[in-house]
């Protein structure tokens, strides 16, 4: 039986040595080429709420007092009435303006009346028969041009001029509000005072703006 010589102990300790270097080797090269796992970060909660709003925005802070005065047409419709009526309750409706109604007016007494005035402003709501549509003459035409005028206080200066158009019913007439395409204009005379006022109500608005930046 061939025996193999004795190792001297420091060979077969080096042998050892290497022979763990050859085993655990590879396995120490593929633990250092690991990455750690970067943090899943946390989601940020989505903001479902849309911006805030300050209710406030659209309200007069200080209060603003208003005389308003007519000037019908001959005919004295009845839906002129019904604008007018609906102009003068919507005004009242909104916040820190006091409304006075004077009655009739026509564009000459509404300057002298707004001189007359320390800090009212003097509101005209004009109306105008609109005879001639798309150079067509319409008896007893329904159809009314609405304007709504402002003057200053104590100088009677126009500081303010609106316009709604009220077209009583449909027809070949009618206009459209894209000539000559675009929706026919249909608006009812409730609608038409309301939307007079929400014009003042604009105006009024941007000259208190205008006030504070001052």
């Amino acid at each position: 039986m061939l025996r193999i010589p004795d190792i001297p102990r420091t060979y077969r300790l080096a042998a050892l040595a290497m022979l763990s270097l050859l085993v655990f080797e590879p396995r120490a090269f593929s633990q250092s080429g690991r990455r750690p796992k970067p943090a899943t970060p946390t989601p940020t909660p989505a903001n479902t709420e849309g911006p805030t709003t300050n209710p406030d925005t659209r309200e007069l802070s200080n209060t603003v007092s208003v005389v308003i005065g007519c000037q019908f047409t001959s005919r004295r419709m009845l839906s002129e009435e019904t604008i007018f009526s609906n102009f003068a309750s919507r005004l009242n409706e909104f916040k820190n303006v006091n409304v006075v109604t004077v009655g009739d007016l026509n564009r000459e007494r509404a300057r002298k009346r707004a001189k007359q005035e320390a800090e009212s402003i003097v509101l005209l709501l004009q109306f105008d028969i609109d005879s001639f549509q798309k150079g067509t003459y319409i008896l007893n035409s329904p159809d009314l041009d609405v304007r709504v005028l402002a003057f200053a206080p104590t100088t009677g200066q126009e500081k303010f001029k609106g316009h709604v158009y009220y077209k009583a019913q449909e027809g070949p007439m009618v206009r459209r509000d894209n000539w000559p395409g675009g929706t026919p204009i249909k608006i009812t005379a409730e609608a038409v005072g309301v939307e007079a006022a929400e014009q003042v109500h604009d105006w009024l608005l941007l000259e208190a703006l205008r006030k504070k930046q001052k």
